[in-house]
């Protein structure tokens, strides 16, 4: 089911997918005086953990050496650990970015050393200092649960949004999916629209203050899950669950359950793992000599209760 939803999201969105996890070529392995750098924005959350987790199965698979760089969500550390690989010798990059700026001189050099990149889930915004981009479309993954929300709450009603980290690719596509349904519903208001920076304790006080303020919301909608379970406890300490419905996006273990419990309404999956096994792979093909794909993208699917059970390992 999932190579069909890889396949139909590719001829939607106009992407161009070479992979496929029933026809992997079983002599694709990587050469032992290869070693390859994982380099993560943050592994702070259920996405991150779960991403890179992807990343280490295939790479065991793969023979291939991996050495994963945590850069705590600080731009300077990862233009640093960029730099590293170069200067070690590491044979690929597949890196998972701060920012989609910032990276662009240190990136480049790794090209010019002869180093392949995969640029994994967040597109930096120059796109020559990488070999491939791997991800899913953040646009389509806000209006599907934008959608989601305007249905649920009759098409009308106050709505806040919990934004990612200001200027993130994924803020900006997500919020202009909200923003593109929303055309279509007059009568939706947001009245609320501030930055959790991803996390659920930081979602839990802006929409502690948001209840508090006495303004009737009828839903939030989340940039990521981490900060849907923030608004999740919000309304549960003051006993608004099943009163305003709430969505995020990850489709993370923490947040299926939630779903699954019908204390949150919707997530919205990006294939988070197909993500990382299609980041690996495509990284060890590259370095192999065989042609990659400049956009390998995956497709989204929105869970609710009726078919979370499918996604619950």
């Amino acid at each position: 089911m999932k190579k069909t939803l890889v396949c139909l999201a590719a001829m939607t969105l106009g992407a161009t997918l070479s992979w496929a996890p029933s026809v992997l070529s079983a002599e694709l392995k990587a050469k032992p005086e290869q070693k390859y750098a994982l380099l993560m924005s943050h592994m702070d959350n259920e996405f991150t953990i779960q991403l890179s987790g992807a990343v280490k199965d295939k790479a065991k698979e793969l023979d291939a050496k991996l050495t994963v760089f945590d850069a705590r969500n600080e731009i300077a550390k990862q233009i640093s650990q960029v730099e590293t690989a170069v200067t070690q010798g590491y044979t690929g990059i597949l890196i998972e970015p701060v920012a989609v700026d910032g990276l662009g001189p240190a990136l480049g050099a790794a090209k010019k050393a002869g180093i392949g990149v995969i640029n994994l889930n967040q597109k930096v915004s120059d796109t020559s200092v990488i070999d491939s981009y791997v991800g899913a479309n953040p646009v389509e993954g806000g209006q599907i649960e934008m959608e989601f929300i305007a249905k649920a709450i009759g098409g009308k009603g106050n709505v806040a949004f919990l934004l990612g980290p200001l200027g993130s690719d994924a803020q900006i596509g997500r919020t202009q999916g909200y923003e593109n349904v929303l055309k279509n519903y007059p009568d939706i208001k947001v009245v609320y629209k501030q930055t959790a920076n991803w996390r659920t304790d930081q979602a839990l006080k802006l929409t502690e203050n948001w209840l508090q303020t006495g303004t009737e919301l009828a839903a939030v909608v989340s940039n990521n899950d981490d900060m849907a379970l923030g608004a999740v406890k919000a309304a549960k300490d003051a006993q608004l669950i099943g009163k305003i419905k709430i969505a995020g996006l990850d489709a993370a273990p923490n947040a299926l359950a939630a779903v699954k419990n019908g204390t949150m309404d919707a997530t919205v999956s990006q294939n988070t793992i197909e993500q990382g096994l299609m980041g690996m792979e495509a990284l060890v093909k590259l370095a192999n000599g065989e042609k990659i794909e400049p956009v390998i993208t995956v497709p989204h699917a929105l869970i609710t209760k009726e078919n979370v059970a499918k996604f619950m390992k």
